[in-house]
């Protein structure tokens, strides 16, 4: 059962970038948002807007301490050395945390119960089987080192006692969060106001919040097209 695990979680893992896009809309169309204005929707809403902030807030201080190279190599798993400083000493998998908290954030925005219930059992369980065949592959990799390591931090609840320490630690790398983060940003910005606007819709309240959409779209584009220029043309590099 292990070896099929891990085969699920290589597979998931290879093909993340492809199949996380089509879950998340297949999710929203069985269980589309409700309109604004609605209980418990707008309190689902509320959560979900902070669910994806805390989201990102993670990935980005992750990002800006101590980044890790686990990206993969030709979409497999793949680690160049093993990373225990900044938030890793804290929770072995703060990117992926972050990734669940922000997918987790859009069910709760689209405020469908169901949705809610049966996306977030399935995003955790799949991020699950992708660390299963990560641990495998830094245990067999890293060997005892990584085992000490497991000892030590937890898997998913970061532990927050000494983080402020950390942090204090170290220079925060914003050249580092913007090259490495900006696409992953301008994802969870632009799903999350494209699923306000739909419920804004469902209310027959868009063409009155039409200019304050349009403004953040705007600027989110903008945004994410100038940081895009400056690291293609290398204007803008990590500090380290």
């Amino acid at each position: 059962m292990t070896d099929l695990f891990n085969q699920w979680g290589n597979a998931l893992f290879h093909t993340r970038n492809v199949l996380f896009p089509i879950l998340i809309a297949t999710m929203l169309f069985f269980f589309p948002p409700v309109a604004i204005g609605t209980a418990p929707g707008d309190y689902f809403l509320a959560i979900g807007l902070l669910l994806v902030t805390a989201g990102q807030a993670l990935r980005i201080l992750t990002i800006g301490l101590a980044y890790i190279v686990r990206g993969g190599r030709n979409r497999r798993i793949y680690a160049e050395n093993l990373v225990t400083e900044g938030v890793f000493a804290h929770c072995r998998n703060p990117l992926y945390v972050g990734n669940i908290l922000i997918v987790i954030g859009f069910m709760f925005i689209s405020g469908n119960t169901a949705g809610i219930i049966l996306g977030s059992l399935g995003f955790m369980a799949i991020y699950r089987l992708i660390v299963f065949s990560e641990e495998r592959f830094l245990t067999e990799k890293f060997g005892q080192a990584y085992l000490d390591f497991c000892a030590d931090v937890p898997r998913w609840l970061p532990r927050f006692k000494g983080l402020g320490e950390t942090i204090s630690h170290y220079e925060f790398d914003w050249p580092a969060v913007a090259v490495k983060e900006y696409g992953t940003l301008f994802t969870s910005l632009m799903i999350s106001l494209g699923l306000v606007s739909w419920k804004l819709k469902l209310a027959d309240s868009l063409v009155q919040n039409r200019m304050p959409i349009m403004t953040a779209a705007i600027l989110i584009v903008s945004a994410y097209a100038i940081v895009r220029f400056l690291k293609k043309t290398e204007r803008l590099r990590s500090m380290r």
